[in-house]
């Protein structure tokens, strides 16, 4: 997983890009993070540069929601397409996360 975040504006916007699994959670969770301690308003998590995810890649994103939310911020994905997207549908995450 790689991330770029614009910081400069509201929404905050992250590009994470590559792939999204367990592997990465150590990183996952710094940047979460960063963006609870760094970003006051709502956050969007940019996926269009995301090419696979996995159900610990899904359960990260309901990780970060719950941080960002209970910081009094809100979480949307944009971006979603090719296997992510049926991960996603798959998933269910649009329950709890809006997705763009």
């Amino acid at each position: 997983m790689e991330y770029r975040s614009e910081f400069t504006g509201s929404p905050v916007v992250v590009m994470i890009e590559g792939v999204l699994t367990f592997d990465d959670h150590e990183r996952f969770r710094e940047l979460v993070g960063i963006l609870a301690d760094q970003a006051p308003g709502p956050v969007v998590f940019d996926l269009s540069g995301l090419t696979m995810i996995d159900s610990a890649g899904i359960g990260m994103l309901i990780m970060a929601n719950d941080r960002i939310v209970k910081r009094g911020g809100g979480l949307r994905l944009r971006g979603v397409s090719g296997q992510v997207a049926k991960v996603v549908e798959l998933s269910r995450i649009e329950q709890l996360i809006p997705i763009d």
